[in-house]
């Protein structure tokens, strides 16, 4: 491990996008499973999530649990969450499935009818004790989907700590799938070709720049900026900003 990556500060310690580089930059000087989740743990539960699971979106039709997939839940809810058949109607896999951002339970409560089935599987978390969670889904290349999901009690979340969240999750699944699953990955020739003024525009995207800071930073128009971020990101095969700069750092096309 790299001597930095034990200087790790609380996220209430710093603003949040130093939060999330830091947990990201810790990650990546570690290579076990448990210490990588360990530390995301931190993150998350500074915020009040003390439940997470990760993994790969069970395929449409099937309640089975694919290959990759790690949980910090009890084994009696997992238990539970089988035996009720939950995966056929858990409202985060549907949320992952087709959502982009982060989502909160309390949302789908609000927008679900009250016969949904979706809400058995929230109704038995939260009398497990974890009335509220977020799922923040993951869109990759070639058609992945998965999700990230965290859960608690007493959840403190502002639209900052969401975007923490978000960005730390993405690369949490990103750096577990790559120590757990490398044969399933895109090779690295298969990679999508980023030009240099692309890698630099996520570079600076990385550091909170808007589009027309970056224009005015590399000299180019705000537009051009805008644009190369978006070739980026539909060479990536996502759709949001935080999904290209985790799959950037991930797969070493920039450094923090």
């Amino acid at each position: 491990m790299r001597a930095d990556a034990a200087r790790w500060c609380a996220p209430e310690a710093m603003n949040p996008a130093a939060s999330a580089f830091q947990f990201i930059e810790r990650a990546d000087a570690l290579d076990s499973v448990d210490r990588i989740v360990s530390a995301f743990r931190e993150v998350a539960e500074a915020y009040g999530f003390t439940a997470l699971a990760l993994g790969e979106l069970p395929r449409p039709q099937s309640s089975q649990l694919k290959p990759f997939f790690i949980s910090t839940w009890p084994q009696s809810w997992l238990e539970t969450y089988v035996e009720e058949g939950f995966a056929a109607c858990d409202p985060t896999i549907e949320t992952a499935r087709f959502g982009t951002f982060p989502t909160t339970w309390s949302t789908f409560r609000e927008r679900a009818n009250r016969k949904s089935p979706g809400l058995r599987v929230l109704d038995a978390a939260a009398a497990g004790g974890w009335p509220e969670g977020v799922v923040i889904p993951i869109h990759g290349p070639r058609g992945y989907r998965g999700a990230v999901t965290v859960a608690g009690a007493r959840v403190r979340l502002s639209p900052s700590d969401r975007a923490t969240l978000h960005l730390a999750a993405l690369y949490l699944h990103e750096r577990l799938r790559n120590l757990l699953q490398p044969e399933s990955l895109v090779e690295r020739q298969d990679l999508p070709r980023l030009t240099d003024g692309e890698v630099a525009c996520i570079e600076w995207l990385i550091a909170g720049k808007s589009d027309w800071e970056i224009g005015e930073i590399l000299g180019i128009a705000e537009s051009t900026a805008h644009y190369r971020l978006e070739r980026a990101k539909s060479k990536f095969g996502v759709k949001t900003r935080a999904q290209l700069t985790a799959l950037a750092v991930a797969h070493g096309y920039v450094r923090l």
